[in-house]
């Protein structure tokens, strides 16, 4: 069972039942105990009243006895009970209770062959104070269940608090700011204690291992990009050579393409992988044209529409600038045009650009809504799937990086459509995507 209320509450609500249950217990204990307690008193005192009267009968018939202040004995025959009052008179043989006139009588009636006898107590007195008992007894479940509330709201803040704080301290830390103050310093030995020294043995081993990561994507990168400027370079030279023959200077081209795209990578990847801090200005920052991009892109990958009757085209309605690092738009772009190009046998790719706003439409088979909704999963693939399952995830992580907006709609047999909005503030339609 999972609990939707805060600790605090559930102890609080814990006290308030406790004392809700223990108090209705002792009340219903009490009354069944006051109620055992007038049967004893009253019909043990007027019984014992009758056994005396039959074991002593002096009185004659006819006759009437105050034998207390509060007891009246009537003894007569069939002929004399007029005497007795009329409310009682036909009352059969045992004992009863009666309320009359705002007043309550236990009425006890015995026949000793000779004539019947009415022994009659007025309980008035009695089942007044029995009533304020059980006003009492009431306000006490009242006074319990506000007692119980009482301590458990102040009980509760007392045994949260050390929870809270170690809740707002594991906030406040970050694995990638060294602190040299552990959690565990301010907590006693108990639960909690244990668990903030968990937390900083999770939090130094965290630690550790993102400066593993930082140090192997810093040497990676510096490893890397060496081998690729002199495979960029060689490639550059190689195309510079007019006397080549075609076929060769076509395979150049590719790989002056695949370093290219390789060196992107490896700056896209680093920038992914560090913790962007807002209290700090990105200093890989640049302004950047979606127009210059997007011509650039679609120049890069036009090797992909041969042996196909497709056309990769770009439309550029309005020019827009976007802060950000170039190599990240290019290879957002790249990935979204390349799997357009790849699942598109026939017809057309389209990249438009208009005031901040990209689409990416395309003639292909067009994508199942069942597995639409999986794309953006990294290591997802369909059946029909002829990559690794790592660029559409990619996609997804820089837009969540940079806040911008992806959309993709697909419709089987009828292509799909990317939309990409980089403006702070979307305002996009599924209309406006032509869908």
């Amino acid at each position: 069972m999972k609990y939707k209320q805060s600790l605090r509450r559930r102890i609080t609500l814990s006290f308030l039942l406790f004392g809700t249950l223990l108090s209705m217990v002792i009340t219903i204990g009490v009354y069944f105990a006051i109620e055992d307690i007038e049967k004893e008193l009253v019909e043990g005192s007027l019984k014992s009243e009758m056994d005396f009267f039959l074991k002593n009968t002096n009185q004659p018939l006819g006759s009437t006895r105050q034998v207390s202040a509060k007891i009246i004995l009537y003894y007569v025959n069939d002929a004399q009970k007029k005497m007795v009052p009329d409310i009682i008179r036909d009352l059969p043989v045992g004992h009863h209770d009666l309320e009359y006139d705002q007043y309550l009588y236990h009425i006890f009636i015995a026949n000793n062959g000779i004539g019947t006898i009415y022994l009659i107590k007025d309980a008035t007195t009695f089942e007044q104070r029995e009533m304020a008992i059980h006003t009492a007894l009431i306000a006490s479940i009242i006074s319990a269940i506000l007692i119980a509330w009482w301590l458990g709201s102040g009980l509760s803040s007392k045994i949260i608090s050390p929870v809270s704080n170690l809740a707002r301290q594991v906030a406040e830390r970050k694995p990638n700011r060294r602190t040299p103050t552990r959690i565990n310093n301010t907590y006693a030995d108990d639960e909690v204690g244990q668990l903030a020294v968990t937390f900083d043995h999770y939090l130094e081993h965290l630690e550790k291992f993102i400066e593993r990561e930082q140090e192997f994507t810093a040497n990676a990168s510096h490893e890397l990009r060496t081998p690729l400027t002199v495979i960029n370079g060689a490639a550059e030279l190689l195309l510079d050579n007019p006397q080549l023959p075609d076929r060769v200077h076509r395979q150049i081209e590719r790989i002056a393409r695949a370093g290219n795209r390789m060196s992107q990578m490896i700056e896209v990847l680093l920038l992914l992988a560090r913790e962007s801090q807002p209290d700090k200005e990105d200093e890989t920052k640049e302004r950047c044209s979606l127009k210059e991009i997007c011509l650039e892109v679609c120049e890069q990958h036009q090797f992909l529409t041969h042996n196909k009757m497709l056309t990769l085209r770009s439309n550029v309605i309005h020019d827009f600038n976007v802060e950000a690092p170039k190599a990240i738009i290019a290879i957002l772009l790249g990935n979204l045009v390349r799997n357009a190009l790849i699942y598109t046998q026939k017809g057309e790719v389209v990249i438009t650009v208009n005031a901040g706003q990209i689409t990416i439409k395309d003639t292909g088979p067009g994508i199942p809504e069942e597995q639409l909704k999986k794309i953006f999963q990294r290591h997802y693939r369909s059946h029909e799937s002829r990559g690794n399952g790592i660029g559409l995830a990619i996609v997804k992580r820089i837009c969540e990086r940079q806040q911008w907006q992806i959309e993709i709609k697909s419709e089987v047999g009828n292509g799909t459509i990317v939309f990409l909005d980089f403006s702070p503030h979307p305002k996009y339609t599924r209309n406006d995507m032509g869908i």
